[in-house]
């Protein structure tokens, strides 16, 4: 109940502006007499429909890419497992799924490990590298060669490091070149002295 009374104004108006605003005498209001639905309205269920089927269509288009980018990485990978030099190859791949729209847990793991992975060997080449460096910087040039020739794994170390690595090989092919250009002047260097001894 209202207290509109206190205002001045006395319940009988109060009644006879509820009935000229479309309410009934006892409050309850009339049903509407317009339809349901107006054009708005179904305009606006059209949209949301379309979001919903586009989305839904989206987000397969989405995932299917993002099966397919990782099947590709996960052949590289199987070859890398035979062949080292893919390591690089399928680093790119993984680094390229960062882009997709959809990337489930499963295969968010399954990036993860195999980056990791691939981290884990570049730093054990960089420890090799560090161990080769530290042969080198004490003077022993065979003990640098032999720790970067033994090394089977992919180039998996960055420009700078990389180069450095080079260096070190470059040795490797330079000390064979420098034995055999050694041995001829050695043997004539041995002749006077053998001359002279007799």
């Amino acid at each position: 109940m209202s207290f509109s009374f206190l205002n001045g104004k006395s319940p009988f108006d109060e009644a006879e502006e509820r009935l000229e605003a479309g309410e009934t005498v006892n409050g309850k209001p009339k049903m509407p007499v317009a339809p349901v639905m107006g054009w708005q309205d179904g305009v606006t269920l059209l949209v949301i429909i379309a979001l919903v089927v586009g989305g839904y269509q989206y987000y397969q288009y989405a995932k299917r890419t993002s099966a397919e980018a990782f099947a590709t990485c996960e052949t590289l990978y199987t070859a890398a497992q035979t062949d080292a030099s893919k390591y690089v190859e399928m680093e790119k791949c993984y680094e390229a799924t960062w882009d997709l729209g959809f990337v489930s847990d499963t295969l968010e793991v399954v990036r993860q490990n195999r980056l990791g992975e691939v981290e884990d060997m570049r730093t054990a080449q960089k420890d090799l590298l560090a161990s080769a460096n530290a042969a080198f910087d004490k003077g022993d040039t065979a003990a640098a060669v032999k720790i970067v020739t033994e090394y089977k794994g992919a180039m998996l170390l960055y420009t700078g490091d990389q180069s450095e690595w080079d260096e070190i090989a470059k040795f490797a092919t330079a000390a064979p070149a420098a034995e055999k250009v050694a041995e001829p002047a050695a043997e004539k260097a041995a002749e006077p002295a053998a001359d002279a001894q007799k």
